[in-house]
């Protein structure tokens, strides 16, 4: 697992995150991080997954992260927040 870090999580975004991982009953509780539709018409994805052979694994401020190789350079610098208005998260690229 890389300790690099491709997406941030704002604070919000961990105190919301870190006890949904923690309960999590998946036998490896990852967080996806990607895209879905393609790139400029495209949708980010977040949820829970398990790895599989396009996965990199990344350990980011305590949040075990999946990223498929072949969307990494789509969501690199993307920023997850956590809007407790709309009670959700958020996935921004800058």
């Amino acid at each position: 697992m890389s300790n690099k870090s491709p997406v941030q999580f704002t604070d919000s975004a961990l105190l919301n995150l870190l006890p949904l991982v923690r309960e999590n009953k998946m036998p490896e509780p990852f967080v996806r991080v990607g895209m879905r539709g393609g790139a400029c018409g495209g949708t980010f994805v977040l949820g829970f997954d398990s790895k599989t052979d396009h996965d990199e694994a990344y350990l980011i401020d305590e949040i075990p992260v999946l990223i498929d190789k072949r969307e990494l350079l789509f969501v690199l610098g993307t920023v997850i927040s956590f809007e407790p208005q709309a009670n959700g998260f958020y996935l921004h690229k800058p």
